[in-house]
C-alpha cells in the first residue's frame, strides 16, 4: 500500500460517521424500537453498513499483508454490490409509492427519482472501474474510495437539514459540493505526493456531471419521459 494512504481506513470511518449523523433522526436514532421503519429500509441500511465495514477492513488487510483474505472479501462484493443496487431500487420504489399516496404532483415525483437513479449510476460505474483495475492497485484503491463519496450525499443532505438546519435547496447544494471538494483535495494530495490522480479526476467528472445536472435535468421533458419509464417497474 502507498505510504500516503496507510491510514485511509480512517477516511471511511469519517464518511460513515457523516452517514450515521444524517440518518440518525430517521433511522439510527430510532434504535431499538425502529418505529415506522420498513423491512426494506433495514435491509438497505444493513447492506450499506456491510459495505463500509468492507471499505474499512480491506486497506488494513493490504497494509498487514493478508492478501488472500483481501481477495476473498473482494469476491464477496460481486454479490454485495448487486444487492445494494437492488435495495436502492426498492427504496426508490417505496419513496415513489409514498409520494403518490400523498398526492404529490406527478412531475415532482418523477423529478425526485433523480437522486436514486444518479446514485445507482455513479456507485455502479465507480465500482466497475475499481474491479476493472483490480490488478492496478493505485487505480483500484482510488476508485473504491470514490464509491464511498458517490453515496455519502444522501447522508450529507440530511445532516445539513436535520443537524445544521439548512433549507432543502442549500442542503442539496452542499451535499453535492462536499464530496466534489474532497475529490479535489485528494487530487491535490496526490499531486503533492507525486502520485497519479487520474482515477480521482475521472471520478470527479462522473460525480460532477450527476450532481450539477440536478439543476436542469429532472424537470426536463427528457428526464420526465425516462423516469416515467423507470417507475413502471414499481
Amino acid at each position: 500500500m502507498e505510504t500516503a494512504y496507510k491510514n485511509v481506513s480512517l477516511l471511511f470511518v469519517a464518511i460513515f460517521g457523516i452517514i450515521v449523523l444524517g440518518f440518525f433522526k430517521t433511522y439510527f436514532g430510532l434504535f431499538p424500537s425502529f418505529n415506522n421503519v420498513t423491512l426494506i429500509q433495514h435491509i438497505h441500511g444493513l447492506l450499506f453498513i456491510t459495505w463500509f465495514v468492507l471499505l474499512f477492513v480491506q486497506p488494513l488487510l493490504i497494509r498487514y499483508g493478508n492478501y488472500k483474505v483481501h481477495r476473498i472479501i473482494g469476491r464477496c462484493t460481486y454479490v454485495l454490490v448487486p444487492c445494494i443496487i437492488i435495495s436502492i431500487h426498492f427504496i426508490a420504489r417505496e419513496a415513489y409509492l409514498n409520494a403518490v399516496a400523498a398526492h404529490v404532483p406527478r412531475h415532482t415525483v418523477l423529478a425526485n427519482t433523480y437522486f436514486q437513479v444518479y446514485q445507482i449510476f455513479d456507485f455502479t460505474v465507480l465500482y466497475l472501474l475499481a474491479i476493472a483495475n483490480k490488478h492496478r492497485t493505485p487505480y483500484h484503491m482510488r476508485y473504491m474510495i470514490a464509491t464511498s463519496l458517490a453515496i455519502v450525499g444522501a447522508g450529507l443532505r440530511r445532516a445539513f437539514e436535520h443537524v445544521l438546519g439548512l433549507g432543502g435547496g442549500d442542503a442539496v447544494l452542499y451535499g453535492f459540493l462536499v464530496p466534489d471538494l474532497i475529490l479535489v483535495g485528494l487530487i491535490v494530495y496526490d499531486k503533492i505526493n507525486g502520485q497519479n490522480s487520474r482515477a480521482y479526476v475521472i471520478a470527479l467528472i462522473i460525480l460532477a456531471i450527476s450532481h450539477y445536472s440536478f439543476y436542469f435535468l429532472p424537470q426536463s421533458a427528457l428526464w420526465q419521459s425516462v423516469a416515467g419509464y423507470f417507475v413502471r417497474f414499481f
